[in-house]
């Protein structure tokens, strides 16, 4: 068994990450729940657990607080975050692995088996530095975002996508007023730009922007209704971080 810590400061993020490991990684004992920094810190010292699931964000102190608490940590860290722009190329950068809100089952179980591939955690202290050294907050005044296509780059505001839709390494988004754009990008790393922005993963093959959401049906297995009449499948493992989205809302 991997003994789990799971921290992060909004109760029903935490116990949906719970849900999702006794469901799809049952080899995860989950040892603690914490809400705060300080509370993980003693949860650490007490449980020694192999392995940390860790939101940054946290009010208070941050989740590099708690870090900063192990100097020479002797386990592993799953950082789970809200995208932003400078989050993930850090993470990249440190070699470091992280899983986007609302956590994917599909990735959930991915960095559950990366882990286990691990024999022991060379070099840890020193991607924890770099992390450190890349990270910087989100700027809250950025209106516009750059989107790569094969001649160059597009600028656009983020409400005007509707909705992206995997096209093998490539990724079609859809704008309002009907116009679409190719990027050179996969649906994944779509996902990680639009985030924060307010998308969500409803499928393997789709993003869609929550305000474009008009309809939902529980017909054939699931499926959302966008306000460009756009009808999308929605899967069985996404529909309940979708669901749950509604409910809050």
């Amino acid at each position: 068994m991997i003994k789990a810590i799971l921290i992060d400061d909004e109760p029903d993020a935490l116990e949906m990450l719970e849900w999702q490991l006794k469901q799809y990684c049952p080899q995860v004992q989950v040892a603690a729940l914490c809400s705060s920094a300080d509370a993980a810190i003693a949860a650490i010292q007490q449980q020694q657990p192999q392995l940390i699931f860790l939101d940054i964000e946290m009010p208070h102190k941050s989740g590099f607080e708690v870090l900063r608490s192990f100097p020479d940590p002797d386990f592993d860290i799953i950082f789970v975050t809200a995208y932003n722009q400078f989050a993930i190329p850090a993470f990249r950068a440190a070699a470091l692995d992280y899983l986007l809100k609302p956590v994917d089952a599909e990735d959930l179980t991915g960095a559950i088996r990366r882990f286990e591939k691990k024999q022991s955690h060379p070099g840890l202290k020193q991607q924890l530095e770099l992390l450190l050294q890349e990270y910087k907050p989100a700027s809250k005044t950025l209106t516009r975002i750059s989107l790569p296509t094969a001649e160059g780059f597009v600028f656009a505001a983020p409400e005007e996508i509707i909705r992206a839709e995997a096209s093998g390494n490539y990724a079609n988004l859809y704008f309002t007023g009907q116009k679409k754009l190719l990027l050179a990008k996969t649906l994944k790393e779509v996902e990680a730009l639009l985030h924060e922005h307010g998308f969500i993963r409803i499928h393997q093959s789709h993003l869609v922007n929550i305000q474009q959401i008009v309809k939902y049906s529980k017909s054939d297995g699931g499926i959302v209704f966008l306000q460009d009449g756009s009808r999308l499948p929605v899967s069985r493992q996404r529909k309940e971080a979708l669901l749950k989205l509604f409910n809050n809302q």
